[in-house]
């Protein structure tokens, strides 16, 4: 009894830790963590090269993890502290955005967006067009059909050249149906008004998203 009495701060202090480094890498309802929404805001980035490289977010939690293990291994045995890190390695840090998602968001807000399974691959043709074909992968969680639009929402300079404006998909309305994952093809055009940009190509595989409908609009 005495024992416990004398550990029971470091095991308070070792489960709020666990609790910092769950929710620091935590996504909810967006395609990255709250902490680097949050960082962004401020403009701070979360990574040490753009948008890859090292991942603060990422090592401040297993940080906290660490340490967290360390307060409660004051009392509980390697085992247990072996199963606590299973548990915190393996939880989705999605859990309860799909939750969510799937028991009370309409809308919009029941979507999520996918960003590993997107890009845009564009090129010019030979009358100075480019052309060009993203992929957007989105699942729609909610138990309703959702209608809403798409815009690419992130700046990302080519020879100076902002590619996100050319790449115009708000004239495309998209729809899924109840509980309904897909990948949509859409193709956009865009005549080059510079003749300093008159052949351009490449890929954009991480970017942003905006999503709007009537009357709300979500950044992913």
């Amino acid at each position: 009894m005495v024992q416990k009495k004398q550990t029971r701060p470091f095991v308070i202090t070792g489960f709020v830790l666990l609790a910092f480094a769950f929710l620091i890498k935590w996504e909810f309802i967006y395609s990255e963590p709250v902490v680097d929404r949050l960082l962004a805001l401020i403009g701070v980035t979360a990574w040490s090269n753009g948008n890859s490289g090292l991942h603060f977010t990422g090592i401040i939690s297993l940080i906290l993890l660490i340490i967290g293990l360390f307060f409660l291994a004051k009392r509980y045995s390697g085992k247990m502290i072996f199963v606590f890190f299973l548990v915190m390695i393996l939880i989705p840090t999605n859990l309860f955005a799909n939750v969510y998602q799937s028991s009370f968001a309409k809308g919009i807000y029941a979507l999520e967006f996918q960003q590993d399974g997107s890009n845009c691959a564009y090129d010019t043709n030979n009358s100075g067009i480019v052309e060009g074909d993203c992929k957007i992968a989105i699942v729609n969680h909610s138990s309703d059909p959702v209608t809403f639009r798409v815009s690419i929402d992130q700046k990302y300079d080519h020879n100076r050249l902002n590619v996100t404006e050319i790449i115009d998909l708000k004239d495309h309305q998209l729809k899924l149906d109840a509980n309904e994952h897909r990948t949509f093809d859409i193709n956009f055009r865009h005549s080059l008004q510079s003749s300093k940009n008159q052949s351009i190509s490449g890929q954009l595989d991480i970017f942003n998203l905006k999503i709007v409908d009537d009357d709300n609009t979500r950044q992913l």
